[in-house]
């Protein structure tokens, strides 16, 4: 592989010159010439991070996701990919696991790589991120949470839980169950249970409450457990994940989906729509929310001011995963 140090002898200058061509410094006309000679005959493209960090200036914004298996999480890196690409950025991923230990730790490693700016895919938005968000010197943008301190790109999940709750009172259920996830994560955990169990309490409706995880498999296993005692004729999961957890689980316990029980979920992943019934959800635009965000930290690095928080609409799909209570 061809080196500056290979380009520079071939053209007859310096290392340092070589360099400073690359990173678009001053060099004289017949030397850029010369140069570009060389880079032309090995078609050498120089490493773009490596060049980042002798430069004062990065084409690169770096993402921190809390995982890589969910769809939507998927869903919003293809939406800032193809934004950031078209406005001359690259994204660098690095994933923490749900942990916010490795979250933090992840900033401080992307801000010394200097990355122009940091999109943060959030779980949760604590004290110690706010400090963090307030001493780097690259605008941060939280996506999936939201705090009046920070940017942030979220939906309003308590509103998105009352509009489903709305439509599945439709449906007469009157033993409902409701898995979540834990309450430290604010939007998911907390605002779209509060949204759904308001709906249902003011109609005279006291919904069970069950605490899980977002991954698919461990809801599998609740499903096992919960289905064959459970008096619920309506369950509804945080997310199209869980649900197509507990999906399977009723499957295997040959319990007919949208006939004998009904499930929905929040999310609109298009697995979906292919489930057999397809499932009834909350579509969060998670495509849309990604463009969204890198929209608006072009913005930031454009020195531009935006707004603290940007809400993003969600939108109902009724399928077939549900079905009115027998009488």
């Amino acid at each position: 592989m061809v080196t500056i140090k290979q380009i520079a002898k071939e053209s007859g200058v310096s290392k340092s010159t070589v360099s400073r061509y690359l990173n678009k410094g001053y060099v004289s006309e017949a030397t850029a010439e010369k140069i570009e000679k060389i880079i032309s005959k090995y078609n050498y493209s120089p490493n773009e991070f490596a060049r980042n960090l002798k430069s004062q200036k990065s084409n690169f914004i770096g993402v921190i996701s809390p995982r890589l298996t969910s769809p939507s999480i998927m869903a919003i890196l293809n939406g800032i990919d193809e934004v950031a690409r078209k406005n001359g950025f690259q994204m660098l991923i690095s994933n923490t696991e749900l942990e916010i230990k490795r979250e933090i730790e992840n900033i401080y490693s992307l801000v010394q790589n200097k990355v122009a700016g940091i999109i943060l895919l959030a779980t949760e938005i604590t004290k110690e991120h706010i400090k963090v968000a307030n001493s780097i010197d690259v605008p941060i943008l939280f996506v999936g949470q939201s705090n009046e301190a920070v940017y942030s790109v979220d939906h309003d999940n308590y509103q998105a839980g009352v509009n489903l709750a709305q439509a599945l009172l439709e449906y007469g259920h009157k033993e409902v169950l409701y898995i979540g996830v834990p309450e430290n994560d604010l939007s998911v955990g907390i605002n779209r249970k509060q949204g759904v169990v308001t709906a249902f309490l003011d109609k005279g409706i006291t919904p069970q409450i069950v605490s899980s995880t977002f991954y698919p498999e461990d809801n599998y296993q609740l499903g096992l457990e919960l289905l064959p005692q459970s008096k619920a004729s309506l369950i509804i999961c945080a997310t199209d994940s869980m649900a197509m957890g507990v999906i399977k689980a009723a499957n295997q316990l040959n319990i007919a989906i949208g006939t004998e029980l009904s499930i929905a979920g929040f999310g609109g992943y298009s697995f979906g729509e292919y489930l057999y019934p397809p499932l009834t959800t909350v579509d969060f635009h998670h495509q849309f929310v990604g463009e969204k965000a890198a929209h608006l930290m072009t913005e930031l690095l454009q020195g531009n001011e935006i707004d603290r928080q940007t809400i993003v609409d969600t939108t109902m799909i009724l399928r077939n995963s549900v079905c009115a209570v027998k009488k």
